[in-house]
């Protein structure tokens, strides 16, 4: 088994000596052995959960559902029930972010001879303007070139 020091498991997740400190008194991450000194050894596991709560923060997750998920490791049943609300949460960021985009290649593509003040990039972003187009919050129809995604 390779124990890493916790200089090593930070430069290796590549994250603070202070950012493993915060995860292991938020009880996210636990050094697998201290050595008659004191000092911490570090796993491939500990590697491992690091990356996945890095990952999890990089993408949004917060502390307590990156904690539930790595609870659920071993519980398959449970976790699939997390993970399918997991992915729902992630689909509709993801349908969101398609939006935007949308309404960005939608800014690109507006005539730039249009009457002043028609095609502004507050616009784009408004789900008033959605709703009064549409009747619904924010359902604008895919833009031509948006479709393609």
């Amino acid at each position: 088994m390779q124990a890493f020091s916790i200089g090593r498991l930070a430069k290796l997740a590549n994250v603070s000596i202070d950012t493993i400190r915060f995860y292991e008194k938020a009880g996210l991450l636990a050094a697998d052995f201290r050595r008659p000194s004191g000092f911490r050894e570090y796993s491939q596991l500990n590697l491992k959960q690091l990356r996945f709560i890095r990952r999890g923060r990089l993408l949004g997750f917060s502390l307590e559902e990156i904690s539930e998920l790595l609870a659920l490791d071993s519980a398959h049943d449970a976790a699939t029930t997390v993970v399918q609300q997991k992915l729902r949460v992630i689909d509709g960021k993801i349908d969101e972010l398609k939006r935007w985009r949308t309404h960005l290649v939608e800014f690109l593509d507006a005539p730039t001879t249009a009457e002043p003040g028609r095609q502004s990039i507050l616009n784009c972003f408004s789900e008033e303007s959605a709703e009064a187009e549409t009747g619904v919050p924010d359902a604008r129809p895919l833009h031509e070139s948006a479709k393609r995604l």
